[in-house]
């Protein structure tokens, strides 16, 4: 079972790296006709909305603390007092990340279909580039969400079976 739980904390730092990465560069210049002599021109980036800065925090901090958790975890295998801290930790994490990505796709969303009721209008239909990045990076990060769930329950039944 610890086996699993390298590998999959080691997935973790994977995609949440590169969910941070990904979100990190989202940004493109938009160019919008309004009328045949007159056009706008506007740049839609990751880090103008305090949603996917957030979002870049949380994946920032759960890819260090991932890292950080394989290494203790590595050297202290036959200390199982460090087992409960490790996942009350794995525990923040996992809802930190699910915030990160509920926050993040909640802005993602009205990106991509606007909100009529307050006259905000879809910028994906201009801003496909950035729309994708967003997409790929929440996407990332919600994989590695589920993992951390996942070591979260494997954590559990090992403590479960240490007390008996």
């Amino acid at each position: 079972m610890a086996k699993m739980s390298y590998i999959l904390r080691l997935i973790v730092i994977v995609l949440t790296l590169l969910a941070t990465i990904v979100m990190g560069v989202a940004k493109e210049t938009v160019i919008v006709d309004v009328s045949a002599d007159y056009t706008l021109e506007g740049e839609t980036k990751s880090t103008y909305n305090s949603s996917f800065v957030y979002f870049i925090i949380v994946n920032t901090l759960a890819c260090v603390y991932s890292a950080v958790s394989v290494g203790i975890s590595f050297t202290n295998q036959n200390n199982s007092s460090i087992h409960l801290p490790l996942s009350i930790a794995d525990l923040i994490v996992a809802i930190l990340l699910f915030t990160g990505n509920a926050s993040a796709a909640a802005i993602e969303i009205v990106a991509q279909k606007g909100n009529n009721h307050f006259g905000w209008t879809k910028i994906c239909n201009y801003a496909s580039k950035f729309c994708d990045h967003l997409t790929a990076s929440i996407v990332l990060s919600t994989l590695a969400s589920v993992i951390c769930a996942v070591v979260l329950v494997l954590s559990m039944i090992s403590l479960q079976k240490k007390s008996h």
